[in-house]
């Protein structure tokens, strides 16, 4: 079993639309696969209240209720609430576990970010814990100042840019109907099916 937890301390960074995405993701895959709500908001929750019988099954836990988590899951997806540290991670991640942190190219969010991605170099159970970390730029406008800024920054940070994300309404229309971009024609979705490759790919390497 492999989990994937969404996490930066900075909220309205785009946690949960990847989290859902993703989950959306694997279990059109056929991967056995869950999505853990950690946040008292219940994002996720209301989306996947949103969701279609008609889409590939997804089971659904509210992890701020200390609900117990079946291991019988090819992949769990952790969406982590907003002020989350990296420590909240260590009664759930493992050696070989997936952590995803989507930045905005704003300046509050870089300078947010740059505090966060600090703290996670620096803890010591994370840096035993064989977790894989990436970075995700979400909301992009790439012919702009702030993307040229985030850029550059996350040139110098010691985790790999798994993609970058743009900004668009086919995340929302998705979003607002419980499905995703996975679950849309994909005549209409080319792009932003394209953008998630390279996040997708590393999400089923070893």
């Amino acid at each position: 079993m492999t989990q994937v937890f969404l996490i930066n301390s900075k909220g309205g960074c785009g946690k949960t639309l990847l989290a859902v995405h993703i989950a959306a993701y694997l279990a059109k895959s056929g991967f056995r696969t869950a999505l853990v709500d950690h946040d008292p908001q219940l994002s996720a929750l209301d989306w996947f209240k949103c969701r279609p019988d008609t889409c590939a099954p997804i089971t659904v836990y509210a992890g701020f209720t200390n609900e117990v988590l079946s291991t019988n899951f090819d992949y769990v997806v952790h969406d982590m609430p907003a002020a989350s540290e990296i420590g909240a991670l260590q009664p759930y991640g493992q050696l070989g576990d997936k952590l995803i942190i989507p930045i905005l190219p704003s300046p509050t969010d870089i300078k947010a970010s740059v505090r966060f991605l600090m703290a996670v170099n620096r803890h010591p159970w994370f840096k035993q814990s064989g977790i894989l970390p990436g970075l995700v730029a979400n909301r992009v406008k790439k012919h702009t100042n702030y993307y040229k800024t985030l850029t550059a920054f996350l040139a110098h940070v010691n985790m790999p840019l798994l993609a970058s994300l743009r900004e668009t309404e086919n995340y929302n229309k998705a979003l607002e109907n419980g499905i995703s971009i996975f679950d849309l024609p994909p005549s209409r979705v080319t792009t932003d099916q394209t953008q998630w490759r390279p996040i997708l790919n590393w999400l089923q390497s070893q």
